[in-house]
């Protein structure tokens, strides 16, 4: 079945649903949403092929960056993970005996902190919406850098279908998808504004 707009579908979330397809995810059900940009094997060599190094996902707000950093920490779970928010402690991650550590929101720590960081671990796996270049350079830090940036119709096809799926009750047997042009017209309107997609799509479906 084909949903040419979604806001013409008030009763197909209500007869088919669990709940709206486009509500937040929790973080066990990203697996089953996520479409990945990379593969762990990628960032296992990365890791493994170098004594040192930072790998920053590298993006605008709402590009998938914690999502895929979310995604990536459970499938590499001997290695903890840091949500960082204003005022976050250093220290904290610092201390801790992992030496490879994914960190969210790395802004929230100063200039002189991020150095501090790069140093102090093998590995720093973060997201971040500038480039953190010339903290690795002065922290002598080898740097790989993963651009969220740009989308098209399949990967968000997918993803929205991966979300359909999620959401669908048990006894439906409903198969739900977008059309090539609704894509188009979505990716016209957002461009790769992924957060900004789902709230929308969120909206239409309430």
């Amino acid at each position: 079945m084909y949903i040419s707009s979604l806001e013409n579908q008030p009763q197909l979330l209500k007869e088919h649903y669990n709940f709206n397809p486009f509500a937040g995810v929790l973080d066990h059900e990203v697996n089953h949403t996520i479409v990945p940009r990379f593969s762990v094997a990628e960032i296992l060599s990365q890791i493994e092929n170098n004594s040192s190094i930072a790998i920053e996902f590298l993006g605008k707000q709402g590009r998938g960056k914690t999502t895929h950093l979310i995604w990536l920490q459970q499938q590499l779970q001997n290695y903890p993970i840091f949500h960082l928010e204003k005022g976050a402690k250093l220290s904290e991650i610092v201390q801790h005996n992992s030496n490879i550590v994914f960190v969210d929101s790395i802004h929230h720590l100063s200039f002189k902190e991020r150095i501090q960081l790069f140093k102090s671990k093998k590995a720093v796996i973060y997201t971040t919406h500038y480039t953190r270049k010339v903290s690795c350079l002065l922290a002598q830090k080898p740097m790989k850098t993963i651009r969220f940036k740009g989308i098209d119709t399949k990967t968000l096809g997918k993803i929205i279908q991966n979300r359909l799926l999620l959401a669908q009750n048990e006894t439906s047997m409903q198969q739900t998808t977008f059309s090539e042009s609704e894509l188009k017209k979505i990716i016209q309107k957002y461009g790769d504004n992924y957060r900004g997609i789902i709230n929308k799509l969120y909206e239409n479906y309430q």
